[in-house]
């Protein structure tokens, strides 16, 4: 495809930039109460513990270099966020356009909805180290051993991992590969048994009050030395907080979300429903190899994209952070089909007899691929009128702008 910049591309990049660096910023100040770089800070102080392997290591790292955790928390946060926007940009836009990638669908998101101070990119790199040992030219052995290591790693860090990663590593096909029968798929669920394994551990150790508060009383001297003189640092905040929560309180947090009326409901369906749209739409733009192939990419783009929002579908009613589980949809998506990964054989064919019967070719050939759409388009993390208004990257900046005046 053409790599020229275009001006909305141009802009896009600019208020990115931006973004991220009122991010960097603002990410110094952050602390107790700040659910991004708690949950960095989980560790083992009170017992093991889900997503609590990156805050033990950054304690150690801490004790062994002088480095306060909290800059090593934003330093690795911001590290693995470019790493994943640059292999997204070098690797992926053969198929998907840059201006596509760093809107707030695929790699805006983190920036313009504060987390990239978050273990989310650090998924993502996880599942890429996955995908590539598995495709490498290691003996069977040394691959299996690998990926599994990185998905227990990945898995320890934090539990979603097994919604939008595993099941893909296990169902996928690569693209010269017959597509797998049950034996071979038998084979493929017991040689990733490491990996369950890991996340039954994560989920029957998933946290309590007393855990929660031996995880917070590790890091007073950090909330002291961030925020002096702040009261109540004593108690349990944020993500650390969370880890006292029963998974009774996590599903009803996410249950009210979708029975609150109908309002939420809707406008988290139509999110997700233009979403969609927007990443088929732009999906082999431009693309040099002709339209049929283009054609051939949307159908295959939207077999992985149904497939892996089937996959994450649990975790809309185990948390009600909406919009990071839309990022991880649409951002694993995109990274199956450039690490040339293919969904099922029946649900691609399902996708392409859909395509004919219901015209959707002419369809696609009559919308207008305009990247002006991605200036206005924004996901918010949670549904508030004002958090929408400020999602999109033009909305964020003006609404920047005029808080100065």
């Amino acid at each position: 495809m053409s790599r020229r910049i275009t001006p909305s591309l141009a802009i896009l990049v600019c208020l990115l930039i931006w973004a991220i660096a009122s991010q960097i910023v603002a990410a110094i100040s952050w602390g107790h109460e700040s659910f991004q770089l708690s949950e960095w800070l989980i560790n083992y102080a009170g017992g093991f513990v889900r997503r609590g392997l990156p805050g033990a290591l950054i304690a150690m790292l801490a004790n062994a270099s002088g480095v306060q955790a909290n800059h090593i928390v934003i330093i690795t946060g911001f590290g693995c966020f470019l790493v994943l926007a640059l292999w997204f940009l070098r690797r992926a836009t053969p198929v998907f356009p840059a201006v596509l990638i760093v809107s707030c669908i695929v790699m805006g998101f983190p920036a313009y909805q504060d987390s990239i101070v978050r273990k989310d990119c650090l998924g993502l790199l996880m599942l890429l180290g996955c995908l590539s040992a598995a495709a490498s030219r290691w003996s069977i052995a040394l691959r299996i051993w690998v990926v599994n290591f990185v998905a227990a790693m990945a898995i320890l860090s934090h539990e979603a991992f097994c919604f939008y990663a595993v099941p893909a590593l296990v169902l996928f096909r690569s693209w010269d590969e017959e597509p797998p029968l049950i034996r071979e798929l038998t084979r493929r669920c017991f040689v990733m048994f490491p990996a369950v394994v890991c996340f039954c551990l994560v989920t029957w150790f998933h946290g309590t009050p007393a855990i929660a508060e031996a995880v917070n009383q590790s890091w007073l001297p950090l909330w002291r030395d961030i925020e002096p003189g702040k009261p109540g640092m004593e108690v349990s905040a944020a993500a650390i907080q969370a880890l006292g929560w029963s998974s009774q309180q996590g599903v009803a947090m996410g249950s009210y979300v979708l029975s609150s009326g109908f309002y939420q409901p809707v406008a988290w369906v139509c999110m997700f429903v233009v979403s969609f749209v927007l990443v088929v739409l732009f999906t082999g733009r431009g693309a040099q190899r002709g339209e049929a192939v283009a054609m051939e990419s949307k159908v295959q783009v939207t077999a992985i994209l149904l497939a892996q929002l089937l996959f994450i579908s649990p975790l809309f009613l185990l948390g009600c952070d909406y919009g990071r589980w839309l990022f991880f949809w649409v951002a694993s998506s995109l990274m199956l089909h450039t690490t040339g990964r293919r969904a099922p054989c029946w649900l691609e064919s399902g996708v392409a007899c859909v395509f004919a019967n219901a015209r959707v070719v002419h369809l696609l050939a009559r919308l207008p691929v305009c990247d002006w759409y991605l200036l206005f388009f924004g996901v918010p993390v949670l549904w508030s009128s004002h958090n929408f208004l400020a999602a999109s990257p033009i909305s964020r900046h003006l609404l920047m702008v005029w808080s100065w005046f």
